[in-house]
């Protein structure tokens, strides 16, 4: 690792928001203007969100882990959400109301939860809990680790 990515400060919230705000931004704008072009820059995005949580989480299994963990709860989340509602109109206008409050507290939950999968595997069964989850070490060490990163981190030098 370089001494400039060992050194780099990390940035305030206002100017990440403001980064996200204008990733967002030019989301949209690719949307409306080069449909086909969408995928792509969406892929991009969503690669350099990974690489940022790979960078803060130390770029291992745990990382992986965390990732992996917390876009299974959100979508199951969000996937609950929308099958309690009783229609599409009823979910966009119960979520604009109640996002503040409610799935920003799921949210807090799910990341608490994403932060802590480790122990669930351990405790699931805790012979098994602990063989299941040296395995996952040893597969993410030696098999996925390394084409993990050359895709995180193929545009960068």
């Amino acid at each position: 690792m370089s001494d400039a990515k060992k050194k780099r400060k990390k940035d305030s919230f206002a100017v990440r928001m403001k980064r996200r705000g204008r990733e967002i931004k030019s989301l949209g704008q690719i949307l409306a203007n080069e449909p086909r072009a969408f995928p792509r820059e969406l892929l991009n995005v969503i690669r350099r969100s990974l690489r940022t949580v790979w960078d803060a989480r130390g770029g291992g299994l745990y990382a992986c882990g965390f990732v992996v963990t917390f876009v299974y709860l959100e979508v199951t989340t969000l996937v609950g959400e929308i099958l309690s509602s009783n229609g599409v109109v009823e979910f966009f206008t119960e979520q604009l109301l109640e996002i503040v409050f409610r799935f920003a507290g799921e949210s807090l939950r799910n990341m608490i939860q994403a932060f802590i999968w480790p122990v669930e595997i351990i405790t699931y069964s805790p012979p098994w809990g602990i063989a299941i989850f040296a395995a996952m070490y040893l597969l993410f060490t030696y098999r996925i680790k390394e084409p993990l990163e050359q895709w995180l981190f193929h545009d960068e030098e």
